[in-house]
């Protein structure tokens, strides 16, 4: 029973800054203005693998917080983002990558966050990849 509840408090407490920008009741798409933008990841091909990223303008670079649902318990994932619209492979470096290789814990929620170097008005979706296939699970059109 313990083990339950500090699952459930860990993952409202990795919610948290997602529920102070409105996402939860947010239409599809999410919310945004010029330097902060939050949308929701979508499942690809069935996937079950949803989610909320939030990305905030820095002075330099952009801010990206992450959080995925419906993920395999103990299995590793990567979170990149991307120029395009789409979450397509792309020529991309490691810098692309947010945060590194991540696990989803035991009910199926991963987290990650780091800083891009590209502005917020570059990076246009976000995704979330098996990180041994780097088959796309999910992606976010951060801006439609």
């Amino acid at each position: 029973m313990n083990k339950i509840i500090s699952t459930i408090v860990a993952c409202a407490t990795l919610a948290s800054p997602f529920a102070m920008t409105g996402v939860a009741s947010a239409a599809p798409g999410g919310v945004a203005s010029k330097n902060h933008v939050s949308a929701m990841l979508e499942e690809v091909g069935g996937s079950g693998v949803e989610g909320f990223v939030d990305l905030r303008q820095q002075k330099q670079g952009t801010k990206i917080v992450l959080l995925g649902f419906g993920l395999q318990p103990g299995h590793d994932y990567a979170s990149l983002y991307y120029s395009n619209h789409k979450c397509d492979l792309e020529p991309y470096s490691a810098d692309d990558v947010i945060g590194g290789i991540y696990t989803a814990n035991a009910v199926g929620v991963g987290f990650t966050h780091g800083e891009a170097d590209d502005d917020l008005d570059e990076i246009n979706s976000v995704s979330i990849r098996d990180a041994e296939t780097f088959d796309l699970l999910a992606c976010a059109n951060v801006h439609p």
